[in-house]
Formats: structure tokens, C-alpha cells, sequence
């Protein structure tokens, strides 16, 4: 049982309990337990597109984590919070408001690659404690910024009160380690102004889109109906490779084999069936990760 399901989570609940609550739903329903694992968290405030690997799909979670996220986001103007969204205290308010013109104009200045600050109340660690845990005891954390990846960035919708925006709806397609809560507050700044992030939905993640999320209630009561082809998450992720049974036998015992494909990361197959994640460089081939069961 090797496959990774998309499971839309509703926003109140931590990724790591819909992994709980999955995860025993589906070995329940097999009778034997399954590992299983999120690719990529997703705020209890947050909603959307959240990807779990049961079995040795786990071992993909590196691959998902560095693949593009979309992200559709509301902004509030005019106020900030502790923890740069909803659920923290107002710390700030000038009721400044930007015009819709104003936001277009700063948007691109945020696609490339950026320096990004992580929020003070976020996972980072630091000297081994969780930044949020420092934070709620009243500790001043210094977080050191990081280089992050903007693909795009546009305006989906606002609404106004005459020329300033109050709210702003955003579509931001980014790479891994992307705060969406610390671009609200740094395209504020560079607005003059202040903000933070009221809402906020992972539309899209390693392929799967909405569309493609099931319920987790759902998911819950009859886990066996959800279960996916074990090729899917690798043709979403990699281009495939097929090889012969005796480069199939070599590279399971670990060797680098030679092949004609292009120097690149491929998801290795053979005859329909996964080897794994392979490297091929210089017309050789090897697994960088193993999902082989039988071969």
C-alpha cells in the first residue's frame, strides 16, 4: 500500500491530526497499520490541498516539500497582529489603506527570488525550541532571513471603501519554505502601510489541486475507496524513465547502470511498477530513493 492521497483540510484542525486521524482510519480498514505521513504542513488556521503519503510514499516528502505551492490569500489592511494572521492580538493599528493601484504597482517587485523573515510565531527552530513556543512566553526571537522562491504573484480581487483597499484576495505560486503571513506583512511595508494575513488556501500542491482533494470525513468512514495508483505521485513529480528487469535488478541492489536518457531527476520504473527516484548524470543511472517492492 504505496500511494499518496490529496485530502482537503478544513481549516481548526493541525496537518498532523488529519495525518492521525487518516492514518488509522486506513489500517483499520486493512487490518495492519500503515505508515503515513503529510508533505508539507498546513496552518490549523489554514485550509486546502494538503498531501499525504501512506507507506513508502513517505519517503517522497523531500521531493513534495521543494515542489510549487499555489496559495490564494486574503490581506487585511490597516492593522497587524502578534502572529501576522487572524488568530493573533492586534498589536498595531494606523488605518492606513493602500489603492488598488498602489497594490498592483508593488506586487511584481515580490516575484523572484526574496529575502523573506519567517514570523516570530512560526516552526523555526531556535537553538532547539519551536519560535512560537519562545514567542507565547514573551521572548524576543531573532529569526535570520532566508532566500525564497516567488513564481507569481497577481491581484485576484479587493474590496474598498471608495479608492483604499480594506481587504485583498492574492493568488501567490511559490516554492518551499514560503511564509505567505510574512509576505503580507513585507508587502505592507513596502506600502507604508500595515496588514496581516485573514485567510489563506493551498489551491494547488505537487499536481493536486482542489478539485483533485478528497473530503476527510469522507476519507474517514471508507478509506479504501481513496486509495490512488502507486505511479501517480511519481508522474505528477518526475518525468518517468522505464528500464529493463536486469537494470531493474542491478539498480535495486544498489548500482549505477547505464542508460540513454538526460542528465536529471526521473521517477524510475519498470514495467509499470516504481523502482524509485533516480539520478541520472553522465549516462549512468542510480536510486537516489527506493519504492521498489518486488523487483
Amino acid at each position: 500500500m504505496n500511494f499518496a492521497v490529496a485530502i482537503y483540510k478544513p481549516e481548526g484542525i493541525s496537518s498532523s491530526d488529519v495525518v492521525i486521524k487518516c492514518r488509522n482510519a486506513f489500517s483499520k480498514a486493512v487490518g495492519q497499520k500503515i505508515k503515513c505521513g503529510h508533505m508539507g504542513t498546513l496552518d490549523p488556521a489554514a485550509d486546502g490541498v494538503l498531501v499525504l503519503g501512506f507507506g513508502k510514499a513517505t519517503k517522497l516528502f523531500d521531493y513534495v516539500q521543494g515542489c510549487k505551492k499555489v496559495y490564494k490569500a486574503e490581506f487585511t489592511f490597516g492593522k497587524t497582529t502578534d502572529t501576522l494572521d487572524r488568530e493573533g492580538i492586534v498589536t498595531a493599528e494606523d488605518g492606513k489603506l493602500p489603492t488598488e493601484t498602489e497594490l498592483k504597482e508593488v506586487l511584481p517587485s515580490f516575484i523572484g527570488e526574496i529575502s523573506q523573515v519567517p514570523p516570530e510565531y512560526s516552526a523555526v527552530n531556535v537553538n532547539g525550541v519551536r519560535a512560537y513556543k519562545l514567542a507565547r512566553k514573551g521572548a524576543k526571537v531573532k529569526l535570520d532571513a532566508k532566500t525564497v522562491n516567488i513564481y507569481e504573484i497577481k491581484l485576484l480581487s479587493c474590496v474598498s471603501s471608495g479608492n483604499d483597499v480594506l481587504s485583498a484576495e492574492i493568488e501567490i505560486v511559490c516554492g518551499s519554505g514560503t511564509y505567505i503571513r510574512s509576505l503580507c506583512r513585507d508587502i505592507a511595508n513596502k506600502l507604508g502601510c500595515l496588514a496581516y494575513m485573514s485567510a489563506l488556501t493551498r489551491t494547488e500542491c505537487a499536481g493536486y489541486t482542489l478539485n483533485d482533494a478528497a473530503d476527510m470525513k469522507e476519507f474517514i468512514s471508507a478509506p479504501e475507496k481513496f486509495v490512488r495508483p502507486e505511479l501517480e505521485i511519481i508522474e505528477k513529480l518526475f518525468t518517468p524513465a522505464d528500464v529493463d528487469m536486469d537494470t531493474a535488478k542491478r539498480l535495486k541492489y544498489g548500482q549505477s547502470v547505464a542508460c540513454a536518457y538526460a542528465d536529471g531527476i526521473y521517477g524510475i520504473t519498470c514495467g509499470g511498477e516504481i523502482l524509485g527516484v533516480g539520478k541520472i548524470k553522465d549516462g549512468t543511472v542510480r536510486l537516489e530513493t527506493h519504492l521498489w517492492n518486488t523487483i
